[in-house]
């Protein structure tokens, strides 16, 4: 049992909090038993369980190495009120570069609650390939996490620059969300990748003017936008039809 802040394994399991140690490890923790057991159905690749003494008193213990901490350890680490007292280290794995039909590009997402519902969504509507440009927020954020409700660990993401994302054309019809763009549910191309833009400012200039089609979601009432995510859902259904 680990009973001290000053202790170095602890000490490791807070730097996981920044993105630079993320990737330098490239390991993310995971909390909350149900993100614990949709990485374990995933097969991914779970390198320890962290918990805290209630937890072990309470619960049967998974078939991994397992670290224990106190409680007061426990919850200077989580990120929620009400720890679960359940946590795993995760290690990142390479990704697969070799897409299907339908591919999401996600262009400077700055929000992680969005970022971890639109990869939530991507899986359910058919999208399992994402491509993030270098500005959008870190998928292992613990935010980002919870709200893709373990999605993140059966989605193929990779994270490329404007020059990779150009070459799809090739292959792809390239789509970008757009204010004056034709309805989505004229689109019937096979083979497409579709740009979701940054909340404030939408698609960078650069990536709009690489794309085929500009397409709309057509909306009543005087709203003129919607939040990233949810638009993100309805082009992702209905071009999945």
């Amino acid at each position: 049992m680990i009973e001290s802040d000053s202790n170095k394994f602890f000490k490791n399991l807070k730097k996981l909090q920044q993105k630079k140690y993320r990737q330098k490890t490239q390991t993310f923790l995971i909390e909350s038993k149900k993100l614990v057991e949709e990485a374990i159905k995933s097969n991914s690749k779970i390198i320890d369980i962290i918990v805290n003494e209630d937890y072990i008193k309470n619960h049967k213990l998974y078939d991994y190495k397992t670290v224990i901490l106190k409680n007061e350890l426990f919850s200077k680490l989580s990120n929620l009120n009400n720890p679960e007292g359940i946590m795993a280290r995760v290690k990142i794995v390479d990704r697969n570069l070799e897409f299907n039909d339908k591919i999401l590009i996600l262009d400077n997402i700055n929000d992680p609650g969005n970022m971890g519902t639109i990869i939530r969504s991507a899986e359910a509507f058919g999208f399992y390939d994402i491509i993030l440009t270098n500005d959008c927020v870190d998928i292992y954020n613990y935010k980002s996490l919870r709200a893709s409700m373990g999605s993140v660990f059966r989605v193929n993401v990779v994270v490329k620059d404007i020059n990779y994302i150009k070459k799809l054309r090739k292959d792809y019809v390239i789509l970008a969300s757009s204010m004056d763009g034709i309805d989505y549910r004229q689109i019937n191309d096979k083979k497409l990748a579709l740009i979701i833009g940054n909340e404030a400012n939408g698609i960078s200039d650069e990536l709009f003017e690489i794309s085929d089609k500009k397409i709309k979601i057509p909306m009543r009432g005087e709203n003129e936008s919607l939040n990233a995510a949810i638009a993100a859902s309805i082009l992702m259904n209905g071009l999945n039809q």
